[in-house]
């Protein structure tokens, strides 16, 4: 990986970041099993998993297709399997994002009837949008939060026959009109979850392309619940990201203080735990503990999405420690008191470690267990108050157990974050021309966003980092959300000096308008405020999304979500970048239809390319030919 990756000072790389390198030299000499030694033990994988196609639906499975055996015993061909496959991964991610944004439509209601220590942050975002879901604007703020709220409810459970509401509302036209072509305009989340999972049990829907018609089906119904209205709630409930500097990986960690990690994808018990242990009552539990104060770090996307609202949640917010393959290694640093693990992507490794140590693991969503972990302070929006209050208490006498076996790497790095559509029209005076006017010269020559998990095949952001500043070096601007957020705040790209790294043309832009070459767009969810952007984009020139010199990259994909993110970036219309190579390669269908065929669908594709310049040529020559095309 070149310059992407550094070693510790043992020479140790599982990682691109410095920090984690350390720490995983710290767990060796302890003879604690963390998440890169347990990826080596599995190694060498499944290859039947690994190409999609294995079986397990049926108690004649587990069903492989080889040479050999070219059909399953019910007589299913890989097609079919690594379709069925792929639609039960997208409706897996699919069910998250609904659970996130029915939590946040129950809060805001809770807040409108004032019974949260919540409140409404964005009035003038909840007007708009109510606005264009038909309310009357004219009501007091709370009543109308409570109404958008029931609306969203509504468009949840919506049959699967009932259009949803925001895809007409949101949506650009062209983009409806190819969806209505080939059928795929979905109808209530809950009810195409209910019908995906149905249709992708062992012989009820057999035709690859009808499952394939399933999954667009059902990435846009993620794509404008799950993420456009989910970041919209919680804009209106937590407020509109705003420019804001911070810090991020492990060196941010004070070994003076009480240590809390908000860890996860949902902000809500994060927000109202700041809010807490910034009251003078917790302030001074912690000094009579020993302690010098209280601080919240971040944790993957629930950090991206707190130090992003610094200016309108409670402040205090301590830094963003790192994505997800980390987590392991903050608590093996022997400072961290509490981690309060919100929905997915809390390990069971975590355990293992924290048992190491003296670090509490407490779940705070009812839908989170961990074998072990017996705490659970689930998150209740009229109750998160006491709830918040109760942590930091936890925190403050966990902190009294704290050993003297503590190493915090030495490396931490600024960053700018809180870009939106909202904050980019700001520092542009008020219009998109300046960033169009900036295309059309070809001082930033296209855009791509870098989005989406890490993992262990890739090298722990080694790949999203190479394609990153390969990017940038090509006067091509990036935007990152998830995880990828984390690599690139760690290694300096979000501050406005690492446009000394970008292409003279873009060096300059960033430059004339103080602003980095890898703009922040938040956590995972934010991946909707993108594709708000890239409608705003092309709304402006009047063209349809497929059109633009745009481009999507996840080039460390993880999970369930991701898949769904990445297909609706295809069915969105963009040229959408994957790696490593999804589990569909022992379908020649699939395979054709994913990488070729669907681009004269939807005009997006997707590209599987594994070394990370090759991958920045694809999306380069593919930028080009749109520019060609708009006759830029």
């Amino acid at each position: 990986m070149g310059n992407c990756h550094t070693c510790s000072a043992a020479g140790t790389c599982v990682s691109a970041h410095k920090s984690t390198n350390e720490m995983y030299d710290r767990t060796q000499a302890m003879g604690l099993t963390t998440i890169f030694d347990r990826w080596e033990a599995q190694q060498p994988q499944c290859g039947f998993g690994m190409q999609g196609v294995c079986c397990q639906l049926c108690s004649h499975g587990p069903c492989r297709i080889t040479p050999k055996a070219p059909r399953a015993i019910c007589g299913a061909t890989a097609d079919t399997i690594v379709a069925r496959n792929l639609v039960r991964l997208a409706t897996h991610g699919t069910a998250a994002y609904t659970h996130h944004l029915e939590e946040l439509a129950k809060t805001i209601k809770a807040t409108a009837a004032g019974k949260t220590p919540f409140k409404i942050s964005d009035e003038q975002k909840l007007r708009d949008i109510a606005g264009v879901v038909g309310l009357d604007t004219s009501k007091p703020a709370d009543e109308l939060a409570a109404q958008l709220a029931d609306v969203i409810l509504a468009e949840l459970r919506k049959g699967a026959d009932e259009p949803l509401a925001l895809v007409n509302l949101f949506a650009p036209r062209t983009r409806i009109e190819a969806w209505e072509k080939l059928g795929v305009v979905p109808g209530g989340p809950l009810s195409e979850v209910r019908d995906a999972l149905t249709k992708s049990m062992s012989n009820i829907d057999t035709d690859p392309v009808d499952l394939l018609l399933t999954l667009l089906r059902i990435s846009i119904a993620a794509g404008y619940m799950g993420l456009v209205a989910t970041i919209t709630l919680q804009d209106i409930l937590l407020g509109t990201p705003s420019l804001t500097r911070t810090e991020a990986d492990l060196g941010v960690i004070d070994p003076d203080t009480v240590n809390i990690v908000a860890h996860g994808h949902v902000p809500l018990v994060g927000t109202a735990v700041l809010q807490a242990a910034q009251t003078e009552e917790m302030q001074a539990l912690a000094r009579a503990a020993g302690a010098k104060g209280i601080k919240v770090y971040g944790s993957m996307c629930t950090g991206q999405e707190l130090m992003q609202r610094q200016a309108t949640t409670a402040g205090g917010f301590a830094g963003q420690l790192s994505n997800w393959l980390s987590q392991e290694y903050y608590v093996a640093t022997g400072a961290v008191d509490l981690v309060m693990m919100d929905m997915n992507c809390s390990i069971p490794g975590l355990k293992t470690t924290a048992d190491r140590f003296h670090t509490k693991l407490v779940s705070v969503d009812r839908i989170l267990r961990m074998e072990g972990v017996e705490d659970h302070v689930d998150y209740d929006p009229e109750k998160v108050a006491e709830q918040a209050r109760e942590l930091v208490k936890m925190a403050v006498e966990t902190y009294k157990k704290r050993g003297k076996d503590i190493y915090i790497p030495p490396y931490k790095s600024g960053a700018v974050v809180g870009f939106s559509v909202e904050t980019i029209l700001g520092a542009l005076g008020g219009s998109l021309d300046p960033l169009l006017d900036a295309v059309k010269r070809g001082a930033i020559k296209g855009i791509v966003a870098v989005v989406g998990c890490t993992n262990n095949r890739n090298g722990h952001d080694g790949q999203g980092l190479c394609i990153m500043k390969e990017l940038i070096k090509r006067d091509i601007l990036v935007i990152a959300a998830g995880c990828m957020s984390s690599a690139a705040e760690i290694e300096g790209l979000m501050l406005p000096e690492a446009a000394d790294q970008a292409g003279d043309n873009l060096k300059g832009v960033c430059k004339a308008l103080g602003i980095p070459p890898v703009l922040n767009f938040g956590s995972c969810v934010d991946i909707g405020r993108i594709g708000v952007a890239v409608t705003a984009i092309a709304n402006a020139l009047g063209v349809d999304p497929s059109d633009l010199p745009v481009a999507a990259s996840a080039p460390e994909y993880l999970e369930q979500k991701a898949i769904v993110d990445g297909v609706f970036a295809v069915a969105f219309g963009l040229l959408t970048h994957i790696g490593p190579v999804p589990p569909v390669t022992g379908s020649p269908l699939v395979t054709k239809v994913l990488t070729q065929d669907i681009e004269g669908l939807t005009g997006g594709r997707v590209l599987v390319e594994e070394n990370p310049v090759k991958a920045v040529d694809a999306m380069e020559a593919h930028i080009n030919a749109k520019r060609a095309k708009l006759g830029i």
